[in-house]
């Protein structure tokens, strides 16, 4: 089982991501961090498989943190969450992150997006994949998705938004109007399943449609 770092700002977060993941049943793979500089030294003191970060635990410099991160595990999937500054976000990917969840654009909670992130990161085998549900923080299921069921101009806006772009970003590099990415985004998360971009998001990671 992969082993995944959680950094998030608050202890009250942090027991509620260990207490997803031993709903979960993946509690010995899952460390927390209170901030960036103790995600470093928990890295230097052993590498994670995943390290999923609240993006704003990353400033100043979402960059510099990513380098530093990927040094202590060259091997590391980092992904930030919450991105609230889509060129940092952006910049971060370039210099080697994961990708990016981004979580209350439509209200979703940053913790769910987080333990959503667990699920990529510790999959069970099964056939379906369990997707957090913010109200009740219990994991429900959706089925796996293959990239046919997606339209080229869906994974084009599904992949924006795994590199936290908003809509109107997405909208000015496919040449459409952020109105069509919406019709788009609406599409592909039923077909998904998906409640919303963080869902979605995770999902694809998970269904592999997106890397």
């Amino acid at each position: 089982m992969r082993s995944v770092l959680v950094c998030v700002r608050t202890p009250v977060a942090a027991q509620r991501i260990a207490a997803w993941a031993a709903h979960l049943g993946v509690a010995a793979a899952v460390r927390t961090a209170l901030s960036g500089e103790e995600a470093l030294a928990r890295m230097g003191e052993r590498p994670a498989d995943v390290v999923l970060i609240d993006v704003g635990m990353t400033r100043p410099d979402p960059v510099q943190f990513t380098r530093r991160v990927l040094s202590r595990g060259p091997h590391t999937a980092l992904v930030l969450v919450g991105a609230d500054d889509p060129r940092a976000a952006a910049a971060a990917v370039a210099a080697g992150a994961r990708g990016v969840i981004r979580a209350g654009e439509h209200g979703e909670d940053l913790v769910s997006a987080l333990a959503q992130g667990i699920l990529l990161a510790c999959p069970n085998g099964s056939r379906t994949t369990p997707v957090a549900s913010p109200a009740l923080g219990r994991p429900t299921t959706a089925p796996t998705v293959r990239r046919s069921v997606l339209t080229e101009r869906e994974l084009q806006v599904l992949r924006g938004m795994s590199e936290g772009k908003s809509n109107a970003e997405i909208g000015r590099e496919l040449f459409v109007s952020e109105d069509t990415v919406k019709t788009h985004a609406r599409r592909l998360f039923r077909k998904l399943g998906a409640r919303d971009r963080a869902h979605a998001v995770a999902s694809a990671f998970r269904s592999g449609l997106v890397t």
